[in-house]
């Protein structure tokens, strides 16, 4: 479980462009004997495949202790649900609100990154990085994200 929110006019012709492709990369794999190298070249290219499916429009944070929203003391159930219309959607003016947010409670972030391993502090930025560009691209876009929270 985690949260998925979805830019849809940049995630679904990535989608529809890259699905194919992971089908056949799949269907190739489960025809390879499971103990062969060919399968595992083969399964490199479904995964591949899924990671470009997946790289355009669409930003997922998981419900554990990799959650970067909770690295800011911020929830999405709680923080981000209260935000979105009778759709599921974060508009453009809440995906404004939420990145405001962030940018107040920089701080938090700040002091939880603190302590942490140099791979784990780098993983939770990269992330924040990935977060915001995400919620810029719709407000510029001014497009709403669809949320499964």
């Amino acid at each position: 479980m985690g949260a998925d929110l979805y830019i849809h006019s940049l995630y679904q012709p990535n989608q529809a462009r890259w699905q194919p492709q992971f089908e056949e990369a799949a269907r190739l794999r489960d025809s390879l004997p499971a103990d062969s190298p060919a399968r595992q070249e083969a399964q490199e290219r479904v995964s591949e495949c899924y990671e470009q499916m997946y790289s355009q429009g669409y930003f997922r944070d998981p419900y554990n202790d990799l959650d970067v929203l909770w690295k800011f003391g911020l929830s999405w159930w709680n923080d981000v649900i209260p935000m979105l219309d009778d759709e599921g959607r974060l508009s453009v003016r809440a995906a404004q609100r939420l990145l405001e947010l962030l940018d107040k409670r920089e701080d938090i972030f700040e002091e939880r990154m603190s302590g942490l391993p140099e791979e784990d502090e780098q993983y939770f930025r990269s992330r924040y990085t990935d977060l915001r560009q995400f919620l810029n691209q719709a407000v510029a876009l001014k497009e709403a994200i669809d949320c499964s929270l």
